[in-house]
């Protein structure tokens, strides 16, 4: 397992183990893109879209990713107070494995 996809793995459980309830539908698809987003910024130590896009390990198109990426920065709905309730500490919830 290469180290994009297991890093990928980690953040996606972590965001999935701190919302409350089983995310479904299109929160869990929001939630999954978070997830390769953050994992692109950390494998890629960039904050551009198309090298975001070239570490994340799910196999698309890179343009494809980076324009998900760039649709969902842009997405006004996407509140952080909508996904995470109780967001105070969430930086605290995740560690490195």
């Amino acid at each position: 397992m290469s180290d994009n996809l297991r890093r990928y793995r980690a953040i996606r459980e972590a965001l999935t183990q701190w919302y409350p309830g089983q995310p479904s539908g299109t929160v869990a698809r929001h939630l999954i893109t978070l997830a390769a987003l953050i994992s692109g910024i950390v494998g890629s130590k960039s904050t551009q879209l198309p090298h975001i896009a070239a570490k994340v390990p799910n196999g698309t198109n890179p343009d494809s990713c980076v324009k998900r990426f760039a649709r969902w920065c842009d997405n006004a709905r996407l509140l952080e107070e909508v996904y995470f309730p109780d967001s105070t500490g969430f930086s605290g919830k995740i560690t490195t494995p």
